[in-house]
């Protein structure tokens, strides 16, 4: 293994001035990317890695294209994700992505937005590391982030006040210029607090947001509900509505 550098993360990397840490190195014929946390210790790459024993790996049940587990770092509850294509894609190529740069990898990418948020008190997991094997043309990727504890979806929580919450989550996430590429109602998770959180945000985006936009992925998130909890578009939509633009009035 050929440590290539090994240095702190820039500001203009990942538009923060903080401790996370950027590591690259060959191994095998591939360039190697991570982008560290300092709750992820060594052996640093092993930990994106479901098979390392320590980790104690366990598959998640849902969502993550069956590619998503929870995993014990040394001090912590992670979540391990790697990344697959969906789609007619993924019967051609399953985990392997066209390189067009670093930044626009979907882990790097991913965990860039995710520290955004988190910096700024959106409720989003702690991003800890995120990998990238770059071979040739094309590349593969994993994400850590924090585990959310006792955490379930929003499609088992029947309660008009917490998508009353979600509401206002939302609208705070939209309000931080936010787009969310995949809006559903396996996306938000609710704590033992009844606290919201947003998470995969895998392909979504900061930049000013049109009416259009937002618009567009609270009805992303409503054909989620009809389709997963039709029953609780009575019930809960217009408490998610009403929490939404409360938030919004707040300015």
């Amino acid at each position: 293994m050929a440590i290539a550098s090994v240095n702190k993360a820039s500001s203009a990397a990942v538009g923060l001035q903080d401790s996370i840490s950027s590591v690259v190195f060959k191994q095998a014929g591939q360039r190697i990317y991570l982008r560290l946390d300092p709750l992820v210790t060594e052996p640093a790459l092993q930990r994106f890695d479901p098979s390392y024993a320590p980790s104690q790996a366990q598959v998640v049940s849902s969502g993550g294209r069956a590619a998503a587990w929870f995993v014990q770092l040394t001090s912590v509850a992670a979540v391990l994700r790697h990344f697959r294509r969906g789609g007619l894609m993924a019967r051609l190529v399953r985990e392997r992505y066209l390189w067009l740069g670093l930044a626009r990898t979907r882990s790097f990418a991913e965990f860039d937005l995710l520290r955004l948020m988190w910096q700024a008190g959106l409720p989003v997991p702690r991003p800890l590391g995120a990998a990238v094997w770059r071979e040739g043309f094309t590349y593969r990727a994993a994400l850590l982030t924090l585990r959310i504890d006792q955490a379930r979806p929003l499609a088992l929580c029947g309660e008009p006040t917490v998508w009353f919450e979600a509401g206002r989550v939302i609208a705070k996430m939209h309000q931080f210029d936010v787009w969310h590429a995949d809006l559903n109602v396996f996306n938000l998770l609710v704590d033992a607090q009844d606290k919201v959180w947003i998470i995969d945000l895998d392909r979504g985006y900061r930049k000013a947001l049109t009416a259009a936009q937002r618009a567009e992925n609270l009805s992303r998130l409503l054909r989620s509900v009809k389709k997963v909890v039709p029953e609780f578009e009575s019930s809960c939509w217009q408490r998610f509505k009403e929490g939404y633009q409360s938030a919004l009035n707040e300015d």
